[in-house]
Formats: structure tokens, sequence, C-alpha cells
């Protein structure tokens, strides 16, 4: 049983690393190849209305240095965006590089533990027969 719960927990995370690198390497290939073109007028934030519930929790000068904030990182990230559109050849070697090595580790968790398994039931067995 112990056997079962160990591989299909394994399967589980091994599919969550899969799926978050995955989406990972989508949004970061979006950003790269598609973000530039979206700069000047359309990146300006200024303009995008606030919900009013947020209004309710936040006072208006710290809703206007949030969307200054924004401005300015969308503005430095965009021209660091359009310098590096290359960048996306990178990432996807990178993101499954990572990926290969991160399902490699939760293989290799998975056997220490099968090992475990096997070695704690072998001693309970090897004790049942001193003991009777």
């Amino acid at each position: 049983m112990l056997y079962i719960a160990n591989w299909t927990l394994v399967t589980l995370l091994l599919g969550l690393w899969s799926l978050a690198a995955w989406a990972f390497h989508g949004i970061v290939v979006w950003a790269v190849t598609k973000a530039p073109s979206i700069t000047g007028p359309a990146a300006d934030l200024s303009s995008v209305p606030v919900p009013a519930w947020l209004m309710q929790f936040l006072p208006i000068e710290a809703i206007q240095g949030l969307i200054v904030g924004l401005t300015e990182t969308w503005t430095m990230l965009a021209g660091f965006l359009q310098a590096a559109p290359s960048v996306a050849t990178g990432v996807s070697v990178v993101t499954w590089t990572v990926w290969g090595l991160g399902t490699a580790v939760l293989v290799a968790v998975g056997v220490g533990v099968h090992i475990c398994v096997a070695l704690w039931g072998r001693r309970s067995v090897g004790t049942a027969k001193l003991s009777g």
C-alpha cells in the first residue's frame, strides 16, 4: 500500500511540476515575442480604471503610487524585451533543462522512498520472526 501511495504522490507532483514548467515557458515566450509590440500608449496604465472595491481598501495615494510603479516597471521591461527578442530560444532550453533536472530529482526521491519502504518492510518481517 505504501508503494502505491509513494508512486501516486510522485506522479501527482510530476504532473504539477510539468504543468508549472509548461505555464512558465508559455508566459515567458509570449512575453518575449508578443509583449514588445505592447508599448507606448497601450502600456499607459494611468488610463486603466481602478476597481471600486479596491478604492475602499487603499487610499488614493497608494493606488496612484502603485500605478506609477507598474508603469515604470513595464517601461523598463518593455525596453528589455525589445532589445532581446531572441531570448525565446534560450528560455526554451533553460526551462526544459530545469524541468528535466526537477523530474530526475522527483523520480530519485520516489526511488529512495520505495527503497526505504522495502527496507522497513524487511525489518518488520525480521522483527516478527524473532519475537514469534
